[in-house]
C-alpha cells in the first residue's frame, strides 16, 4: 500500500482513484490519522451495508502515537518501492 500526501492526492487524484480500482490503494495522512483510498464494492442488500458500516464505528482502533505513523510511513515507502 503505497502513501502519499493530501497536496499530492488531490493532483493525482484520478490516477490514484484508477490505481484503487486496480487494486492498489493509498494511504493519506489527515490530521495524525489515515484515509485510505481504496476500491468498494456495495454489498447485495442495504442491510449488509449498514451492518458493515456500524461494525467499523464499533471497532477498536490502534492509537497513532508518532512512532505508529512513522512506522506506517516507513511500510508504505518500502512497498512503493518493490512495486515499482
Amino acid at each position: 500500500m503505497k502513501t502519499c500526501s493530501l497536496s499530492e492526492a488531490k493532483s493525482r487524484l484520478g490516477k490514484l482513484a484508477d490505481q484503487a480500482l486496480k487494486g492498489q490503494p493509498t494511504v493519506i495522512p489527515r490530521g495524525g490519522k489515515l484515509v485510505i483510498l481504496q476500491a468498494y464494492e456495495l454489498p447485495i442488500h442495504s442491510d449488509e451495508f449498514d451492518a458493515a458500516i456500524q461494525s467499523g464505528k464499533d471497532s477498536p482502533h490502534r492509537q497513532l502515537t508518532r512512532k505508529v505513523l512513522a512506522e506506517i510511513w516507513s511500510e508504505g515507502r518500502q512497498r512503493a518501492r518493490m512495486a515499482q
